[in-house]
């Protein structure tokens, strides 16, 4: 899997944490920063696989990025920052430059909000 060496690299860095990776295959759009960090052009891309360090997507292999650019997902209002890791043709292999929060990537997955369990305190799927 492309990600498995983003996972790698980041692992050693966060050894207690997980990447598990998931198919998403969602519409996506790239946005690249610009000159004072403006973000004037949108680009569509079709995102392959997520997990909390990165995801793989598929673009126009005639795209010319920045190494820097935001990554948003159609019906998701919040922009991931990205990092290109490795690109190959029309596959492309992001870094996100801080690991998404749980509940945000079960936002992205469409699966139900972790709520706390009161006499617990341990966070829970809701219609558990």
């Amino acid at each position: 899997m492309p990600l498995e060496t983003v996972h790698d690299q980041v692992h050693l860095r966060n050894p207690k944490r997980s990447f598990v990776q998931y198919r998403l295959d969602k519409p996506g759009y790239i946005t690249p920063i610009g000159h004072h960090l403006s973000t004037a052009m949108r680009y569509t891309c079709l995102i392959r696989s997520i997990s909390s360090a990165g995801a793989v997507i598929s673009i126009n292999k005639t795209l010319t990025l920045p190494e820097n650019f935001y990554l948003e997902i159609h019906g998701i209002r919040d922009g991931i920052p990205c990092t290109e890791f490795k690109r190959d043709g029309e596959e492309m292999t992001v870094r996100f430059n801080m690991h998404l929060d749980v509940d945000f990537l079960n936002l992205v997955l469409g699966r139900p909000a972790a709520t706390p369990d009161m006499s617990t305190g341990i966070g829970k799927n809701q219609g558990d």
